[in-house]
């Protein structure tokens, strides 16, 4: 299947009303079909089934994309067999294409990949989090969320998401969402970065906040939590601003990146 191929079957699963949801939820600043995940999924294992190195390759080479071709592009880099070296090469390219948190979230879930070589990666995603680009600084964040909060690194990963610096919304939300995450498989080394002071107190609160809600957390703890959110800062950091769909030039005031050079299978 070519690009062709794949926005003409794309238009045959487009459901408009789903396509007016998916508007309302900002999954994308670009062309949205309106294409249910299952769909998408499915149509991504066929494709991968089939040669689907050569879309792929068509795809990531292109300058724009729909969310649908998106996805479907981030899904094939999970699915296609490809050496650690060609994942490292192709992963700067894809990132041209994470502008928003639906995408961004699809390509982090689909490197599944990540957890065979934990200590491969590590370095590239843990370097995104000093990136400019909120969608870049996402993605090492709930990348890390995802694979890294292990045993022999989750100490490392909560003091490295500590020091990340953003008032952009989406980001914000991923830290919280990490800190939850983390509380529930460590809540002993987890406890301290929700103590007031650490983290921006948005971000605390909203950790906390997801803690509450889980299921993972028991009752007592979920007590003690409530009382810890009341606690006040003496200091309160900066406040997040909620901020429309932006572009990636908007967070790049040096020269602008250039589209890396993929590699020839």
């Amino acid at each position: 299947m070519n690009r062709a191929a794949l926005i003409r079957r794309l238009n045959e699963l487009a459901e408009p009303s789903y396509r007016s949801f998916q508007l309302k939820l900002q999954v994308s600043n670009g062309e949205v079909y309106g294409v249910r995940a299952p769909a998408l999924q499915r149509l991504a294992k066929h494709i991968a089934s089939k040669q689907g190195i050569h879309l792929f390759t068509e795809l990531i080479r292109s300058t724009s994309l729909s969310y649908e071709e998106t996805i479907i592009l981030f899904k094939l880099f999970g699915l296609l067999s490809l050496t650690e070296q060609e994942r490292l090469a192709y992963l700067p390219a894809l990132l041209l294409f994470n502008n928003s948190w639906a995408t961004n979230d699809c390509l982090a879930s689909e490197m599944k990949w990540i957890r065979k070589n934990r200590d491969i990666y590590y370095p590239y995603f843990n370097a995104l989090l000093e990136k400019e680009y909120p969608y870049d600084k996402r993605l090492g964040v709930v990348t890390l969320m995802i694979f890294y909060l292990e045993p022999a690194t989750i100490e490392e990963v909560l003091k490295n998401l500590s020091r990340v610096e953003s008032d952009h919304y989406y980001v914000m939300m991923a830290l919280a969402w990490a800190y939850a995450t983390a509380y529930c498989k460590e809540k002993e080394k987890t406890l301290p970065y929700l103590q007031p002071g650490i983290l921006v107190e948005e971000i605390r609160k909203k950790a906390i906040q997801k803690c509450i809600e889980s299921r993972l957390v028991s009752d007592e703890d979920k007590t003690r939590l409530k009382a810890l959110r009341q606690v006040h800062p003496k200091v309160c950091p900066f406040h997040y601003s909620d901020q429309s769909p932006i572009s990636r030039n908007s967070h790049q005031s040096q020269s602008p990146r250039q589209i890396p050079v993929t590699p020839n299978l």
